[in-house]
């Protein structure tokens, strides 16, 4: 970003070497600094020192930079100068130094609390100290050869070119360069998306400083950097190292968000009878051992993304009243896993075998859902037994036909007749006389086919055992003529 030459001069850009901290600036008597607030991050580095005096300075500095302003920058208002600490802590500045002058704003006790609450450098000039003065100690404790973070950051960018599409290798290339330890976050799931291994093993958590940088890319996301003793990242390098990262994290979100697009489709697809070649794909042979699906209501967006950044055999998408995810019993932990650590709650549906039964547990885990929604719990699962049991199972509901109905289920003319005869019988509650007006037959006739109808499937129609596997058959033949559309 540009910066302007009248109001946010440059006054010094740090090089390698020993590095200044804030607690520095204040011990050295001659240029009279006074800590307001925020003494714990007195040990903060200082690497650039800026005079800046526009209305958002964050814009301009960045990491480890000091603000040296004589308050035209600072609010007037109590909350909108809590709003500049917090903003200016976020972009990881070392500290804000305001002039004790007359155009400078009173400090409010909000800033100050704020600023004490953040462990921020919040440090008063004295009227007499230039900010030259400043600058000079800055560059002398600072002054070593800029050459060596040229030739490191030439190094950065020949990592970020060589590892092209491998992410982990771009990773564990800036770890070693830097010696640090890198991971970014995705701000909208919360997972992690990239990082490095340990880059010193042996060393005390006390020993790493552990700093957050937000990036700004097309994607939010957070770096997490952490530094170890005498291997501080320098500014010039951080801020090069952010917009490579920048650049990656969205390749590997925007490439995510490819695949929840197509995950949504093809579970469209099993949802509207087909088998899209995309849901196979991305399942494999993982339906072997069965499925569940589960519906959900909230965290959509969250979930998709957060099944394609970790690549599982699961398809998420909408269904006809609430979110889904047909998850293999492989993935069910993994799932879980990632609903429980969002704020959405799940209702899951039974175990299922058949690809074309994703409609019938859709409608279950709905149910699930619905049941649940004042359980308090983020994931339920189908408890008992289904009452329509055959409805919810087309691979199940035609062995059950074929295996009552035998020749009745036949496509042929005959067997039609001797199966809606039946049907009829059933629906009137083996009501002769009313079947047989429904069927417009006579009453002899609906005699005929009943006993037709013992001789070809061995069962009785008035036995109460029989009857009921007509009426389950019945009803299995029901609900797959419904999914058949």
């Amino acid at each position: 970003m540009k910066r302007s030459g009248l109001l946010c001069d440059d006054l010094i850009m740090a090089e390698s070497g020993s590095v200044m901290l804030v607690e520095d600036l204040v011990s050295t008597a001659s240029v009279g600094i006074e800590v307001l607030a925020g003494g714990g991050g007195l040990g903060r580095e200082v690497l650039w020192a800026h005079s800046c005096e526009m209305q958002a300075p964050e814009q301009w500095l960045g990491p480890h930079e000091l603000l040296m302003t004589v308050g035209l920058c600072v609010p007037a208002n109590p909350d909108e100068q809590r709003g500049f600490i917090r903003r200016l802590d976020d972009a990881g500045l070392a500290g804000l130094m305001i002039g004790d002058h007359d155009v400078a704003p009173p400090v409010s006790e909000a800033m100050l609390t704020e600023a004490e609450r953040r462990d921020f450098p919040l440090l008063l000039a004295a009227t007499e100290t230039p900010y030259a003065v400043v600058s000079r100690h800055v560059a002398a404790a600072t002054s070593s050869s800029q050459i060596l973070q040229v030739l490191k950051l030439s190094k950065l960018y020949q990592v970020a070119a060589n590892a092209d599409d491998d992410f982990a290798g771009l990773m564990a290339g800036l770890g070693a360069l830097l010696r640090a330890d890198l991971r970014v976050v995705d701000s909208a799931t919360g997972i992690t998306v990239l990082e490095t291994g340990r880059a010193q093993q042996g060393a005390r958590a006390s020993e790493r400083r552990v700093r957050s940088y937000p990036l700004r890319g097309r994607h939010a996301a957070e770096l997490i950097l952490v530094e170890y003793p005498g291997e501080p990242v320098e500014s010039f390098i951080l801020v090069h190292l952010m917009k490579v990262l920048e650049v990656t994290i969205d390749r590997v979100l925007g490439a995510a968000d490819a695949r929840a697009q197509r995950s949504a489709q093809a579970l469209a697809g099993l949802l509207a009878g087909t088998q899209p070649d995309e849901a196979e794909r991305i399942l494999g042979d993982s339906l072997a051992g069965g499925y569940q699906v589960a519906a959900f209501a909230e965290s959509a967006e969250r979930i998709a993304r957060g099944v394609a950044l970790r690549e599982l055999p699961v398809l998420v998408g909408a269904g006809r009243t609430s979110h889904l995810a047909l998850i293999p019993l492989s993935q069910v932990a993994q799932i879980r896993e990632l609903a429980e650590a969002s704020e959405a709650r799940f209702g899951v549906s039974s175990v299922f075998i058949d690809h074309r039964d994703v409609g019938s547990a859709a409608e279950e885990a709905a149910r699930v859902l619905t049941a649940a929604q004042f359980s308090g719990r983020a994931w339920t699962e189908f408890e008992g037994t289904t009452i329509a049991v055959l409805s919810r199972s087309n691979r199940e509901a035609e062995e059950i036909i074929g295996g009552v109905l035998g020749p009745l289920a036949e496509g042929s003319d005959g067997a039609r007749k001797l199966r809606e005869s039946l049907f009829a019988y059933l629906r009137h509650d083996r009501h002769w006389q009313r079947a047989a007006d429904e069927l417009g037959i006579h009453r002899q006739t609906l005699s005929y086919r009943l006993n037709r109808i013992e001789q070809e499937t061995g069962l009785s129609v008035t036995r109460s055992a029989d009857i009921a596997a007509f009426w389950v058959a019945y009803q299995a033949w029901e609900s797959v003529r419904a999914a058949e559309g």
